[in-house]
């Protein structure tokens, strides 16, 4: 658990990418568009097979290339992210952040600092020599580096904690790579579990609970269940009929209550919904068994529901037509100050497939049909990673059943 140490405002100034991704038009991955990149590009100047020089995606290279290129010109990004963090390790274990190098270039990140806090960003010096290497990984831990008194590099011992805060990475007046901050923002975890990037369909990145730690290697699969969001009405034809279907999908039954923390499991969104499960009869659903959440369950008499399936309403509010964040949470610690935390479960940002703005290349990938056409949004593989439109579906409303 992380001491509560006073602060000193550090001043700033944001790398252009705050997530260490290097810019379009970067075709030798140093994270710099420069000359250099130029001779590559007018290799591959009018071809009409797929090229790194496509920085379009239409397949070919054109002025539309070239354009986005020119824009992108002697722009100078940050290689390095953060990739994985333990915040919450099991008893003496210690508590760790690896940092990833997403160019083609060895950088050294010795002299920059790491922080638990955007108030203050030199906490930990990094030991100078620290060399990431190409497309490599470097891992400091809390007991040998940034929670070590006795390092040099501590300028005010910290630790990360397991209720969820963020970690950033500033490169402070690097030569190389100047002005540099790399954040992540992470909620409450469960002992032993980290967070961790995961590169979507949408070519975006989460950074989520992992199935497995894995420090110095790449990510393991983003840990899905045990129970997930398996289906959502959010715009029926009925605006009464909403609900959302979670599912099993464990081998074992799983209850909706913490018994010892006394607290059940919620379901939230961001429009108002807080439904808390059963207090004084636990709901425990076996092995591929369904429980429904809805907005009126008189409404939900027109579906055809199984008998077994039992169905609750939420207090208030309605789902968002246009999209939102649905989240399925447990009870987590309680701080110092008596503040419950909650562990995520599952969340879907689910959109209406009009919002292009918000999607890379103008276009919202989230099927269109399940907005008002009277069709659910149904997930396509339970036991995959939620939060992505590739894993969902427009499908027929089959509430407290197998998708169709």
């Amino acid at each position: 658990m992380k001491a509560n140490w006073g602060v000193v405002i550090v001043a700033m100034v944001l790398c252009v990418s705050l997530h260490g991704e290097c810019p379009p038009g970067d075709l030798n991955r140093d994270c710099r568009v420069d000359a250099l990149d130029l001779l590559l590009f007018s290799t591959e100047w009018l071809t009409g097979l797929e090229s790194s020089a496509d920085l379009t995606g239409s397949i070919g290279v054109d002025a539309a290339d070239l354009a986005l290129f020119a824009n992108h010109w002697q722009q100078v990004d940050c290689p390095i992210v953060i990739n994985e963090v333990l915040a919450h390790a099991h008893d003496a274990a210690s508590d760790w952040i690896e940092f990833y190098n997403v160019s083609n270039i060895p950088v050294n990140i010795g002299g920059w600092f790491l922080s638990d806090t955007d108030t203050d960003l030199e906490k930990y010096q990094i030991p100078e020599g620290t060399i990431v290497k190409p497309n490599g990984y470097v891992v400091l831990y809390e007991a040998t580096h940034f929670g070590n008194p006795y390092d040099p590099g501590v300028r005010e011992v910290f630790a990360f904690t397991e209720n969820g805060e963020g970690a950033y990475l500033s490169s402070g007046d690097d030569e190389v790579f100047p002005d540099c901050l790399i954040s992540e923002v992470f909620g409450a975890s469960e002992t032993s579990y980290s967070f961790g990037r995961y590169l979507k369909s949408t070519g975006t990145y989460n950074f989520v609970t992992m199935s497995e730690v894995t420090p110095g290697k790449a990510n393991a699969y983003p840990r899905v269940g045990p129970v997930v969001i398996n289906e959502i009405m959010y715009h029926p034809i009925d605006a009464d009929a909403e609900y959302i279907e979670l599912l099993n999908i464990t081998n074992s039954p799983v209850t909706l209550f913490d018994s010892e923390i006394g607290e059940p499991w919620r379901l939230i969104d961001e429009s108002g919904l807080d439904f808390r499960f059963p207090t004084n009869a636990p709901v425990t659903l076996a092995r591929g068994e369904y429980v429904l959440v809805a907005k009126d369950p008189t409404a939900m008499l027109q579906y055809e529901i199984p008998a077994k399936v039992k169905v609750f309403s939420w207090p208030s509010g309605k789902l968002a037509n246009q999209g939102e964040k649905i989240q399925l949470v447990k009870p987590g610690d309680v701080d110092e100050k008596g503040t419950r935390y909650w562990i995520e479960v599952d969340r879907v940002n689910y959109s209406d497939g009009s919002h292009g703005k918000d999607f890379p290349k103008g276009l919202d990938p989230w099927p269109a049909g399940a907005d008002g056409e009277g069709f659910s949004l149904s997930r396509l593989f339970p036991s995959q990673y939620g939060n992505d439109p590739n894993n969902w579906y427009a499908g027929t409303a089959t509430p407290g059943a197998a998708n169709d």
